[in-house]
């Protein structure tokens, strides 16, 4: 028996063969895929993030981003590693006489890098504390002209920028130093 296929200018396939093989597509049941960790569009420091849910029925097999994950009692997770800046991280599910689920979930990975607190410290120790985390420094030196003449215990009076804020890796801060703040 020969069966006819027809595409049409919407898209769509109709099929004759004496059966229908939509309705048997849509009768089918779906695997149930449902994704608990991370929440969608969030952002991380980290360069790894842990992806976990659940799937029904309890063995069907899971992929995180193209790797199977471990599924244990229905429930999944998967440890997988982000390239700086977004990401999108694909999830399927698929079970013996079932249809496939599939899920994605976009998480950020911010390399931005805090600026420490070096207000208080002495220069070497605050030039140190930057090193420790990619950043360069840059000393500007305060104080009356007496201070560069004499010598003597120079501290961080003020960076820029500022504790706290987020810069790129490798920046430079600008330390202002003098003896006393």
């Amino acid at each position: 028996m020969r069966c006819l296929a027809v595409i049409l200018a919407a898209g769509l396939l109709v099929a004759g063969c004496g059966g229908s093989a939509q309705s048997q597509t849509t009768s089918t049941p779906r695997v149930k895929l449902k994704l608990a960790l991370p929440d969608d569009a969030s952002t991380t420091f980290q360069d790894r993030v842990e992806i976990s849910g659940t799937v029904s029925p309890a063995d069907a097999s899971v992929q995180v981003a193209g790797e199977d994950a471990e599924v244990s009692g229905g429930e999944f997770a998967a440890e997988v590693s982000l390239e700086p800046g977004g990401n999108v991280i694909d999830v399927s599910a698929s079970s013996p006489g079932r249809r496939p689920a599939t899920d994605a979930v976009r998480v950020e990975r911010d390399i931005r890098v805090k600026i420490p607190t070096l207000v208080g410290l002495e220069v070497d120790q605050a030039k140190s504390e930057l090193g420790k985390v990619g950043l360069k420094s840059e000393e500007e030196q305060g104080g009356s002209w007496l201070d560069r003449v004499i010598p003597g215990t120079e501290y961080v009076c003020a960076a820029d920028p500022g504790e706290g804020q987020l810069v790129q890796p490798n920046s430079t801060v600008t330390l202002l130093t003098q003896r006393q703040c």
